[in-house]
């Protein structure tokens, strides 16, 4: 995020080829680590920014004379929309949500301290979308009115170094992009400086 914050200080508007050449430098920190080639992960170039716009899935761009001009709000939106179509969600189904969220919650859902729950448009969808989400989250029950109870959480020992072990729950979900990564090893590193503080020389 500290990258993204410098972009927002040093350039508060970009023209389309920036605002794309920007973006496309920043998608493999904030998408899921899968191969190559999946969708949502190929780059970014104009004509695709046009019609996200002209969807109604960006905010339209601001108007210098005839130019179009893109702010950190445009490039926080186009990053969310790309990660979720990374995750396999259509354009359709999550561009509006975007459209209505603040900096500080696209912000979030990039660093993954926020998801987004949508609704899939008809049945089978939605049938499909509980299917992942149950996969997902085995330990999360299948609908809102199951009558089963969630199973119990299991924990799994991860010895790192002498001293210091890990004990992760069964519903941990591991960090899905860079970014994720280095805020888990970075809240790490601070619980770890805060504890070596508490005792005594």
């Amino acid at each position: 995020m500290d990258r993204l914050q410098q972009i927002a200080r040093q350039q508060p508007e970009m023209v389309l080829d920036r605002f794309v050449e920007v973006t496309n430098d920043l998608l493999a920190q904030f998408l899921p680590s899968q191969g190559s080639g999946s969708r949502g992960q190929e780059p970014v170039n104009p004509r695709l920014v046009r019609y996200y716009t002209t969807q109604g899935w960006l905010d339209r761009p601001l108007k210098q004379g005839r130019e179009a001009r893109y702010t950190y709000r445009h490039l926080l939106q186009l990053l969310v929309l790309r990660r979720l179509l990374a995750e396999g969600y259509s354009a359709s189904s999550i561009g509006g949500l975007i459209g209505g969220q603040g900096e500080g919650v696209l912000e979030n859902i990039l660093q993954g301290g926020v998801h987004l729950r949508v609704e899939a448009p008809n049945p089978a969808l939605a049938f499909l979308a509980q299917v992942r989400d149950r996969s997902a989250s085995p330990s999360l029950e299948s609908s809102p009115t199951a009558a089963v109870p969630p199973s119990p959480a299991t924990w799994t020992r991860l010895p790192l170094m002498d001293g210091l072990e890990l004990h992760l729950r069964s519903d941990f979900r591991p960090p899905a992009t860079p970014a994720q990564r280095d805020r888990l090893l970075q809240h790490i590193a601070d619980h770890l400086a805060h504890l070596q503080s508490q005792r005594p020389p």
